[in-house]
């Protein structure tokens, strides 16, 4: 499975230097121009790691990192990018969560190493944690972030996977949309409860697409959401 990468920088040559490194050794590339470019990216959808510029207009590199770990996803690799050599601002990137740093210009063979080394520690956290199971004839695969329906994958977003997979591990449960965003979002506020609802409608419609006919989240009026048992009439 090629390992899919977001590239973050203001400067096209520099956008393009860095697909032109990776792309022979089977990255997926693709690009934000600004952060906030980079955040809607992040939002629709998934990525194995960030290639991050700290020096953008607007919303600066500094700022897509903490909201990355603080709203999005507080484990995806992601390398700081900047021409500056100064200590201080690398010592703040790493602190805010930065796994790594190069400075420009850089040696390409060194950035490749540098990715290759990030990632192979990423694939040892993921294979520590994977629990790959199969419900109501959906293959869920921790490891890799994926939910199929003979073979097809669901297009999910990162919270609409982790909404289902949560519901899927308690058949029978009931979750308050509260409960769901409090036990899913690494960081939340009151309002994000109201999003789930509009997750739950996503997640039924994907399953749709792939061809998957049966109703197995059932909401509970009132209250939430429930994965059915299976076994269960829907």
């Amino acid at each position: 499975m090629a390992y899919k990468v977001l590239i973050v920088d203001d400067e096209k040559e520099m956008r393009t230097l860095l697909t032109v490194c990776l792309k022979p050794y089977g990255y997926e590339m693709d690009e934000a121009q600004t952060g906030y470019d980079a955040m809607q990216k992040l939002i629709d959808n998934k990525y194995d790691l960030i290639i991050l510029d700290i020096m953008m207009p607007t919303i600066d590199g500094f700022e897509v990192l903490m909201n990355v770990r603080e709203m999005i996803d507080k484990d995806i690799p992601i390398i700081l990018l900047t021409a500056l050599g100064d200590t201080e601002r690398i010592v703040e990137g790493l602190q805010l969560g930065a796994d790594d740093y190069i400075v420009k210009p850089f040696e390409p063979r060194e950035l490749v190493a540098r990715i290759h080394s990030i990632m192979r520690r990423a694939k040892k956290e993921d294979e520590k944690e994977t629990v790959n199971f199969i419900l109501h004839g959906l293959k869920f695969e921790e490891n890799k972030l994926k939910v199929s329906y003979q073979d097809q994958a669901l297009p999910l977003t990162k919270k609409e996977y982790k909404v289902l997979v949560r519901l899927a591990k308690s058949p029978g449960r009931v979750y308050s949309r509260e409960q769901l965003v409090q036990l899913e979002w690494d960081d939340y506020y009151e309002g994000d409860a109201r999003t789930i609802d509009t997750h739950i409608k996503n997640i039924r419609e994907k399953l749709k697409e792939v061809g998957y006919t049966k109703q197995i989240i059932e909401t509970v009026w009132g209250v939430g959401y429930q994965m059915i048992e299976e076994g269960s009439k829907n």
